[in-house]
């Protein structure tokens, strides 16, 4: 059996049951993964890059090699192949690209989730949904990594090569490489080593330095941590060290990302209209004024505070979960600008994007999503007060 292997949101080695699937299936085996896009600013650019180069590396150590190309399944020819095997998603341009594989080839598995299915039928809010599935939920076992990969299969195929890298911004609240290693490591660290996590509830709505939160999101949205992995540590922790309500408040964290992508799998098209998910006669007003978004972007708005978290992520590709609820009500209930816009500029420039938590975050905050209460506003005054009283964070930026 050849097989051609995909990486796409499962961009490790250890614990991916798809590649051991696909690694005791096929005798010769070729891997090949998409390089970031030039669209793309360049701390996501970046960070992709780093997941790919160290993944390539691992192969290497291991009698193969992994192919970076632009678009692997139009370079590729698949008709050598007797099985092609992708962590599938089912957002809309991935599928487009996906249906280049013809159906009796395409061997798929969801190890981007926490579990195969979601309640039935799919709570309208968060809150029941996390109810029925945090009490039964266990995660499904370890996958060590292949002892063998198979026979490498040679392609003469021009691949892309990665870019230089400069220096992080030295207030970066993001300073991490990309890859299955670094990981690892980030988890170690912020679980075991100096044990963080038992402050995370109290933390977590920081806004300088590495360590007011887990910073594990860039990971798992290329996939060098699974979420069961994570999971599953939390676990382990909380049963040989201490478990309390912030250990608790992690695994919160994880179902909200779960919850975003079973919404997403029951409204793909919804997901991304203006209009959203629910009361689109409801819909907030909004002026497409390009200037005031220019403004946005730039961090040159009349608030600093609302500046601040905007400056930070341009020097830096991150901001803190506090700061993105604050910029992007900011930009639709205070500019009154499409909260569309706003979506499309973290997309292009998060450097953890993440498909599910990025827009159905934005939908929520827009008063088209999964938000039980109709009009949620984070007041810029107040928020400053609260979390920047002594102007330090702005200090940092402005």
């Amino acid at each position: 059996m050849r097989g051609l292997y995909y990486f796409t949101i499962d961009q490790r080695f250890e614990d991916n049951p798809l590649l051991q699937k696909a690694v005791e299936e096929c005798e010769e085996i070729c891997f090949c993964a998409k390089a970031p896009s030039s669209q793309w600013g360049y701390f996501r650019q970046r960070f992709t890059w780093e997941s790919l180069e160290y993944l390539k590396r691992t192969l290497e150590n291991n009698n193969n090699t992994l192919l970076i190309l632009e678009n692997p399944l139009k370079e590729i020819s698949l008709a050598s192949f007797d099985r092609v095997y992708i962590c599938k998603m089912e957002t809309a341009y991935e599928k487009e690209e996906y249906s280049l594989v013809p159906n009796e080839l395409l061997v798929t598995m969801r190890t981007d989730r926490l579990s195969d299915s979601p309640p039935t039928p799919l709570p309208s809010t968060f809150t029941p949904f996390r109810k029925i599935v945090e009490t039964s939920y266990t995660p499904s076992p370890f996958t060590p990594s292949p002892l063998q990969l198979g026979k490498a299969c040679s392609l003469k195929i021009k691949t892309c090569e990665s870019p230089s890298l400069s220096p992080f911004h030295p207030s970066s609240s993001y300073p991490f490489k990309g890859g299955e290693h670094q990981a690892k490591q980030r988890l170690s660290h912020y679980l075991y080593r100096d044990q963080l996590i038992e402050h995370y509830k109290e933390t977590r709505n920081g806004l300088t330095g590495a360590d007011f939160s887990s910073k594990l999101s860039a990971y798992l949205a290329l996939g060098n941590l699974s979420p069961q992995a994570v999971y599953r540590e939390i676990n382990n922790f909380e049963q040989t060290v201490l478990a309390n309500e912030s250990t608790y408040w992690l695994k919160f964290e994880l179902w909200w990302r779960e919850y975003f992508r079973w919404v997403h799998d029951q409204y793909p098209h919804l997901f991304f209209l203006n209009s959203g998910i629910k009361n689109p006669a409801k819909q907030k007003a909004q002026i497409p004024n390009q200037e005031l978004f220019s403004q946005w972007q730039e961090g040159k708005t009349p608030h600093p505070f609302v500046n601040a978290f905007l400056r930070e992520f341009l020097a830096t590709g991150y901001m803190s979960n506090r700061g993105r609820q604050i910029t992007a009500s900011y930009l639709v209930n205070d500019l009154q600008l499409p909260w569309k816009w706003g979506a499309q500029y973290f997309e292009d420039n998060l450097v953890d994007y993440d498909v599910y938590s990025n827009w159905g975050n934005w939908l929520y905050i827009a008063g088209v999503g999964n938000d039980p209460r109709p009009n949620r506003y984070f007041n810029p005054d107040k928020q400053q007060e609260r979390y920047d009283p002594n102007g330090a964070f702005r200090k940092i930026w402005l």
